[in-house]
């Protein structure tokens, strides 16, 4: 009997497209914009030369020389036009340019508007200028140290040695997918509602029927919530199936462990959505709206909006991170793909059961001697 209704409850809930469309198409949809978005997030730190005229002043040759020096090689940090003033302000106004630097003592800077790359040039001109007053001064009182003092300003030295905890290739991307399929997973909050409805007489004459049929109502509601972790957990395979071979989203060599993640995720979704319908006597409607609620609340804490959201709850308040079911399934794909350990991983699978676990025994409690008067 409990496979019959296990069978059947699978093709019925294929059926809902509602459901189908908000655990399965709505995820794959919002995971093309994503990567239609953030698709170029990687070269947001790549630096690009910046556009500057100089005029040429034969008055000043070495900056002349300077400028010409760091505007040559791969690595160069500026893109060079040199000629006259009125030449250098066409192109400003043209646009060619960032700016124009006239040189002086100091030198000076005549830019449109202000930006990023128009205080790149300032804090390099406002070097440029200290630089010289030093070694005017030092020349003036010790002019046997240029030589020496000239090599040292010519070579930079790094006294920082960069340590990385992994050896994955940074993708801040990453944070955002992540956190979307912990939406996802918690979008399985549907299922549970709709298994628990199945189950209360007194919301629909189906669940009506149910109630006074020969079958346990228990029996009928495990073997809806396990039609509903299986229909619930393919459609996330289907999603990283997508994401991973058709968006090329990095989820690391170890997929195992990203199903096993994903699936304590679907049960954690589903079981969060039983306890909200048994708890909660409202109609339908009511209880859709809690699980939205929760469920997009609980991923833009895990940076599923804004990415440094969940970093400053990590450092501000992380308790709340740990509360919020959302930010452990994002945290546990986080976890899986930067570190070689595990340790980060099963703690916050093992938060995730422990909510799973909490919820269905919560449903168990409501559900369980729940009478009704008449039917």
């Amino acid at each position: 009997m409990f496979a019959h209704i296990f069978f059947y409850r699978i093709k019925s809930l294929l059926r809902q497209r509602s459901l189908v469309f908000w655990t399965l198409i709505f995820p794959i949809a919002l995971a093309t914009f994503f990567k239609i978005s953030l698709g170029n997030v990687m070269q947001i730190d790549q630096f690009e030369p910046i556009d500057v005229a100089v005029v040429n002043n034969i008055a000043y040759p070495e900056f002349v020389e300077t400028m010409k020096g760091l505007s040559e090689g791969e690595d160069r940090m500026f893109t060079l036009i040199l000629g006259d003033e009125q030449m250098a302000l066409n192109a400003l106004k043209e646009g060619e340019v960032s700016g124009v630097i006239v040189p002086g003592e100091p030198p000076e800077l005549i830019v449109v508007k202000t930006g990023i790359k128009q205080s790149i040039l300032k804090n390099f001109l406002d070097q440029y200028a200290f630089n010289q007053s030093t070694i005017s001064t030092l020349a003036a009182q010790y002019p046997e140290s240029i030589p020496e003092l000239m090599a040292a300003m010519s070579t930079s030295q790094n006294y920082i040695m960069e340590t990385s905890v992994t050896d994955k290739p940074t993708d801040p991307s990453l944070v955002y997918f992540y956190a979307l399929i912990a939406m996802a997973c918690l979008y399985g909050s549907m299922y549970g509602i709709e298994e628990v409805n199945r189950v209360q007489a007194n919301l629909t004459t189906l669940a009506a029927r149910l109630n006074v049929s020969p079958v346990h109502k228990l029996k009928v509601f495990a073997a809806g919530l396990l039609a509903a972790i299986v229909i619930h957990y393919m459609g996330l395979l289907i999603l990283l199936g997508y994401m991973q071979f058709g968006l090329g989203v990095n989820f690391g060599d170890q997929f195992g462990y990203v199903a096993l993640i994903v699936l304590i995720g679907s049960i954690l979704g589903i079981s969060m959505g039983a306890v909200i319908s048994a708890l909660i006597k409202k109609g339908e409607g009511i209880k859709i709206a809690v699980v939205l609620l929760i469920s997009m609340l609980g991923s833009f804490m895990a940076g599923m909006m804004i990415a440094d959201i969940k970093y400053y709850i990590a450092q501000k308040m992380p308790i709340l991170g740990f509360i919020n079911p959302a930010n452990l399934l994002s945290d546990a794909l986080y976890a899986l793909y930067y570190y070689d350990t595990h340790t980060r991983l099963y703690q916050n699978l093992a938060g995730m059961s422990a909510f799973a676990l909490i919820f269905c025994t919560l449903t168990y409690l409501l559900i369980r001697g729940r009478k009704y008067a008449s039917l």
